[in-house]
């Protein structure tokens, strides 16, 4: 019927929503005040059955101080993330029977 996400959809969530949380949180740490924030991810599908082969997050971040280092909290914030670190390294998925 259309209704919900799909996979592919809810993997680009996972990873854009727990990027834009280490933004905010980096930027605390390193006193920087976000003013806006808008985080874009895109996947690419491929295969049968269909595979995420490719996520790309675009950024827009905009601080009260010209001055921040934005690069440095951009990197901080990828490093930290568990999400996309989780995903990028890979690891195993078990399903059973409950």
């Amino acid at each position: 019927m259309g209704l919900g996400f799909n996979g592919g959809q809810m993997i680009a969530l996972a990873i854009g929503g727990c990027l834009c949380n280490d933004l905010r949180y980096v930027a605390h740490d390193m006193g920087i005040d976000i003013t806006s924030l808008e985080v874009d991810t895109t996947v690419e599908l491929e295969g049968d059955p269909l595979l995420v082969v490719l996520a790309r997050v675009d950024v827009r971040l905009a601080t009260s101080d010209p001055a921040a280092d934005i690069a440095e909290l951009m990197r901080r914030a990828e490093a930290g993330s568990t999400i996309g670190n989780s995903v990028a390294r890979g690891f195993p998925v078990i399903v059973s029977r409950a």
